[in-house]
């Protein structure tokens, strides 16, 4: 059903349009049973922005993309969450409006795609992905050198606070207020990154490394990044 629909909406393009990776997320979903249990399967939020960008990649519009998401979300996708289906409704505009207004790309990951999905050498973009996946490492270290220099490499002096005479009680600040600046930064840094292709778990290392702190001030951890990720998904508190 979605896929005759999507058809429709590329017109005679379609052959063109739908790769094989794309036609097997809308007609199968994510299948979890290709991730083994030591794995970390891809959330709904990352198949919806991984169809978004492929909804722009291929010149459609915001509204039509929004037209056949949110159905597409409600209807296959809700098995990957538990949030109602107006949450799903809000959680796919907002993640249309990132797409769109964001300068991210479309990229596939070819075979080695992170939803596990179809992957063909008879894809029409097969081999201008190939150039793509060669130089994705290259790009990743040169865009996280880009953002060490305006928000990573010292984030310790964007939230340093002032030294308060000692004959004076300092102010205390609560503590997710002292941390909330740079946590939406990295916050910002994480969807980035995850729009990459990079694995959660270097994720982690990339924010610990570059000294940011989780909301309350703790070091980043997978465990904490994956619940930061669904409360991010239930609140849709998008950058």
């Amino acid at each position: 059903m979605y896929l005759e629909k999507l058809k429709k909406l590329l017109h005679n393009n379609f052959d063109k349009q739908l790769f094989p990776c794309i036609v097997d997320l809308v007609s199968n979903g994510l299948k979890l049973e290709r991730f083994s249990d030591e794995e970390n399967s891809p959330s709904r939020q990352d198949v919806t922005q991984f169809i978004a960008a492929w909804f722009k990649y291929i010149g459609l519009p915001a509204n039509e993309c929004r037209g056949w998401m949110i159905e597409y979300c409600i209807g296959v996708l809700s098995t990957l969450s538990s949030s109602s289906t107006s949450r799903i409704r809000h959680s796919t505009k907002s993640n249309i409006k990132y797409i769109y207004k964001s300068d991210v790309n479309f990229y596939c990951g070819r075979d080695k795609n992170q939803f596990k999905a179809q992957c063909e050498s008879t894809c029409p973009i097969y081999e201008k992905m190939a150039h793509v996946v060669a130089k994705q490492v290259e790009k990743t270290n040169t865009v996280q050198e880009s953002e060490a220099t305006d928000t990573v490499k010292s984030p310790k002096i964007k939230i340093k606070h002032e030294k308060v005479p000692k004959k004076i009680a300092p102010i205390k600040q609560p503590v997710k207020d002292q941390y909330r600046d740079q946590f939406e930064k990295a916050i910002q840094i994480v969807q980035k990154q995850l729009i990459t292709g990079m694995h959660k778990q270097k994720i982690v290392k990339l924010l610990n490394d570059n000294g940011f702190k989780t909301i309350t001030g703790k070091k980043w951890s997978y465990a904490i990044l994956s619940n930061e990720l669904r409360k991010l998904n239930n609140t849709h508190r998008y950058y």
